[in-house]
């Protein structure tokens, strides 16, 4: 009968042992997402932050940008026709090619 008990008592010891090391395995897994989730948290703040800089300064720039056409329409159809120019001698070349 002890030797039933022994028995058992080893298989118990072998699947704790098992289990253990399935529950470190889940552990370390978990650490690691963990990690993973951090830095790319860490990235999308990064990111966040420059593009809101970077809307700020488009903002900025397209105001100013829309004080000087108002205060120079003449130079603003000057630049205008260029632009105009440039961009239709730039659609007949793609064009031929």
């Amino acid at each position: 009968m002890s030797d039933l008990y022994g028995h058992r008592e080893n298989q118990n010891n072998e699947r704790f042992d098992q289990l253990a090391s399935t529950l470190r395995q889940f552990r370390t897994t978990v650490d690691d997402i963990n990690s993973n989730v951090h830095q790319e948290n860490s990235l999308l703040d990064t990111l966040n932050d420059g593009f809101g800089r970077l809307a700020y300064s488009v903002k900025r720039t397209s105001g100013e940008l829309r004080n000087v056409m108002n205060r120079n329409q003449s130079l603003t159809r000057i630049v205008g026709l260029i632009l105009l120019g440039f961009f239709v001698i730039w659609m007949l070349y793609k064009m031929r090619s």
